[in-house]
């Protein structure tokens, strides 16, 4: 019997199905300023990118040079090299000074123009979907855009610290939490920030920063000067802590300053009793901060004992309207605190009646909207 068309495709089809997927690595972006975001195949090794139509990847954009770039094909990567292109070719936000290893999902820059690389299926056929391609695309510009905005943050030093104040029971202003700001666009808050540093691995590098100028920027505040100065837990792990705050002393040696220590981040004894130790040798305190935010590090406490402790807003919020059992929860820890001899704060304040029910159950310092939210230092110079 002679096979009709139907019997051809449904033949075809079937012998598609049983051919093996073949892995090719993709470009997906878009060519030019409100081009159409497409996925293009890196079949050539080396493969070059640039304005000129002679490259494997024509972009017509103005700020790509002619031979902008080209990628070489390793064993499960590739490398980038620039080719002395005006406006730079730049890897997750850093500039290629040369060449730099490049992997799945790893943005590319060529001027103004972002790509994504990525590992596809199936060749040139699996071509995505129209809205598939623009969530890619978007997503690689968004990228592209934080990573050179991260990158200029740094060089720069471009935030802008916010100050919180904290009080006591009368509402006498005694300290300030340094918070970071930026007014650059992706980068405005501290979340924008280290979600970006974090994946380019900059953590302690934003975390150092924001603390240099945090406290650089309090001598525009009136006293009093004590001010609550923040880690990132990757400072924990990291060496130099330690050694970054003596700097920190020496260059700014006014202002009275107190290093918050997040208690999830507080595992390492020994570390932490080595680092409190040297913060005391030049008069800087301690405070474990987000106390009770899961599961409380008690041990801590009693083997190495902080200045302050800072009890976690979600123990704070509503507490004035909290079951009992809740409440004598949290005023057993704080008559356990100061038992200790450890100063007791109450975060994310920010009713009347949540301070009131703090300063009953015996909290010495208090923190939140209900004192003021984050402001520039001159903001608190009334």
């Amino acid at each position: 019997m002679v096979p009709n068309g139907d019997n051809l495709r449904v033949a075809d089809a079937a012998s598609a199905s049983e051919r093996p997927r073949v892995s090719v690595w993709a470009l997906q972006g878009e060519a030019a300023s409100n081009a159409t975001p497409s996925r293009t195949a890196v079949t050539a090794n080396p493969f070059s990118i640039g304005r000129s139509s002679k490259n494997d990847l024509c972009l017509s954009d103005p700020t790509v040079s002619g031979r902008h770039a080209e990628l070489v094909e390793l064993a499960d990567s590739f490398l980038v090299r620039d080719l002395d292109s005006t406006n730079g070719t730049f890897l997750n936000g850093r500039r290629v000074e040369r060449h730099e290893i490049v992997g799945p999902n790893d943005v590319l820059q060529f001027g103004a123009v972002a790509y994504r690389l990525v590992r596809t299926d199936g060749g040139l056929n699996a071509t995505p979907s129209h809205a598939s391609s623009c969530t890619v695309a978007s997503d690689v510009a968004t990228d592209a855009v934080a990573f050179v905005q991260f990158e200029k943050m740094l060089a720069e030093r471009a935030v802008v610290p916010h100050f919180q104040p904290i009080v006591t029971p009368d509402g006498s202003r005694v300290a300030y939490e340094i918070l970071g700001r930026s007014r650059l666009f992706g980068l405005e808050s501290p979340a924008a920030m280290f979600r970006t540093a974090t994946r380019l691995q900059s953590e302690v590098a934003l975390s150092r920063m924001l603390r240099q100028e945090g406290v650089r920027a309090a001598s525009e505040l009136a006293p009093p000067t004590r001010l609550f100065v923040n880690t990132h837990p990757t400072e924990l792990i990291e060496p130099g802590l330690a050694e970054s705050i003596w700097a920190l002393r020496a260059a700014f040696p006014g202002p009275e300053l107190v290093l918050e220590v997040h208690e999830a981040a507080a595992t390492d004894l020994t570390t932490l009793r080595s680092l409190t130790e040297s913060l005391r040798e030049i008069g800087v305190g301690i405070a474990y901060d987000d106390f009770g935010a899961g599961q409380s590090r008690l041990m801590e406490l009693t083997d190495v004992l902080p200045d302050y402790v800072k009890f976690d807003i979600g123990l704070i919020r509503d507490i004035d309207t909290a079951n009992a059992q809740r409440q004598g929860v949290v005023r057993s820890l704080v008559k356990m605190v100061r038992d200790l001899g450890v100063t007791t704060l109450a975060e994310g304040v920010e009713t009347e009646a949540e301070a009131e029910t703090c300063w009953e159950m015996g909290f010495e310092l208090a923190q939140g909207y209900l004192y003021g939210r984050p402001a520039p230092a001159n903001d608190w110079n009334d």
